[in-house]
């Protein structure tokens, strides 16, 4: 994609020709899902969008096709403004999704921030969200092409008047300089991927933070230089690059972990340093468990026998290091010192922190035997779930090959010390 690409995307011509090519794409899926296993076919719709639209150039028509794509792929993420964005790949590998980019945004506005540094913007997604916070915001993107996109989604959602879009190097001293002489506040998300080496049409991840664009010690040097200032990474950080005083924080949504913040401390609450948002579409609001000590600090919980219940605490709960503080709120314990399971005699329900389930039998894991329990239980269907053993959940669950049967149970497969278990259990209503 060139510059000319986006202003003919966003142009009369290429909007028309991305409402018929999504049409298509929309009716497709529809008759897909309606079993027709053929209709989902990108050489038919290569095909449909040139009959629709004879005068597109291969060129043109390719990148229609390729708009169309993303947006499907980032529709789970992304939500209703999926429609109203022009996209990349590697942009929507990075994509913040907007629930996060939002509550992110209003600690800035809390924090008293009113000018913000989005540095690397990439597609506009994360400048936006401050923008709906109120925040004015300069956005810095090295590539021509992706800073084009990002003024142009501002613009669609109706954000262009607080978010001014600057071509340039982020990390160049004369293009920061100028930049940070007049805000308040910044924002990194340095790219975790290596666009050079692929994988399925993915970027390589890159774990080591000094090698992320920017490097890690740069955001460290800017962030004292401006103290509002927080950086998103990838979920694995580990906490010891948590910054001074500083906070760490996990964010799933739904049940999937999305992302990690490390952030300095004029933008966190005094005395937290470790925290886990979890994010659900049917609360009104996350809940938020939090930690004054570092992770090497905390005591770690009690290991014991299973209990009457079993626990399974939320990933950003388990990637905050904060399964204690939910043995702790239910007086539990561990099954195992390195394996996040949670046990209980006590009644108490910590969602959305965790899902538990009422154990009805424990037994050393074997399929023979788990199938007789099942069995003996009139359960005819079962979701299998593991955690610190080598099976695959679907493969056991076709292998059980159980009867048909009336009842209906979650079988949580793990390991005590070095002895594989089974745990028939019945997920609670609401969990």
């Amino acid at each position: 994609m060139d510059l000319e690409d986006v202003a003919w995307l966003d142009g009369p011509d290429g909007r028309a020709a991305l409402a018929a090519a999504t049409a298509y794409d929309e009716d497709a899926h529809a008759r897909a899902a309606a079993g027709d296993p053929t209709a989902v076919d990108p050489l038919r719709a290569a095909t449909a969008l040139r009959r629709a639209r004879a005068d597109l150039t291969p060129a043109r028509a390719a990148a229609v096709l390729t708009q169309v794509r993303l947006r499907r792929r980032a529709r789970p993420r992304l939500g209703d403004l999926t429609a109203r964005l022009l996209l990349t790949e590697d942009g929507l590998e990075q994509a913040t999704r907007p629930v996060v980019a939002d509550l992110r945004a209003r600690r800035y506005a809390a924090a008293g921030a009113a000018h913000l540094a989005d540095l690397g913007c990439g597609l506009g997604l994360d400048s936006a969200a401050f923008a709906r916070a109120g925040l004015r915001v300069t956005a810095v993107e090295r590539d021509p092409v992706v800073a084009a996109l990002a003024a142009r989604n501002v613009a669609e959602l109706g954000l262009a008047h607080l978010v001014t879009v600057v071509v340039g190097d982020a990390t160049d001293p004369k293009t920061l300089g100028a930049v940070l002489d007049d805000v308040d506040a910044a924002y990194v998300d340095p790219a975790r991927r290596d666009p050079s080496i692929r994988h399925e049409g993915r970027a390589r991840r890159v774990a080591d933070p000094e090698s992320w664009s920017p490097p890690w010690s740069w955001v460290e040097r800017l962030a004292a230089r401006v103290p509002r200032t927080a950086a998103k990474v990838a979920p694995g950080v580990p906490h010891e690059l948590t910054p001074e005083g500083g906070c760490a924080t996990w964010t799933s949504v739904d049940g999937a972990l999305v992302e990690a913040e490390l952030a300095w401390p004029a933008l966190t609450e005094p005395g937290v340093r470790r925290a886990a948002v979890v994010v659900r579409s049917d609360a009104d609001a996350p809940t938020v468990e939090r930690s004054a000590v570092d992770l090497a600090d905390e005591d770690a919980p009690p290991v014991g026998v299973v209990g009457s219940w079993l626990l399974e605490p939320d990933d950003a709960v388990i990637r905050a290091g904060l399964v204690a503080q939910v043995a702790q709120r239910v007086d539990g314990r561990l099954l195992d010192p390195r394996v996040a399971y949670v046990t209980t005699d006590r009644d108490v329900d910590v969602a959305p922190l965790a899902t538990r389930f009422r154990v009805a039998t424990a037994l050393p894991y074997g399929l023979t035997a788990l199938r007789a329990a099942l069995v003996a239980a009139n359960v005819g269907h079962v979701v299998v779930k593991k955690r610190a053993i080598g099976v695959d959940p679907d493969d056991v669950r076709r292998r059980l090959a159980l009867p048909r049967a009336p009842g209906s149970a979650v079988v949580l497969l793990t390991r005590i010390g070095a002895d594989p278990w089974a745990f028939v259990c019945a997920v609670q209503p609401g969990a």
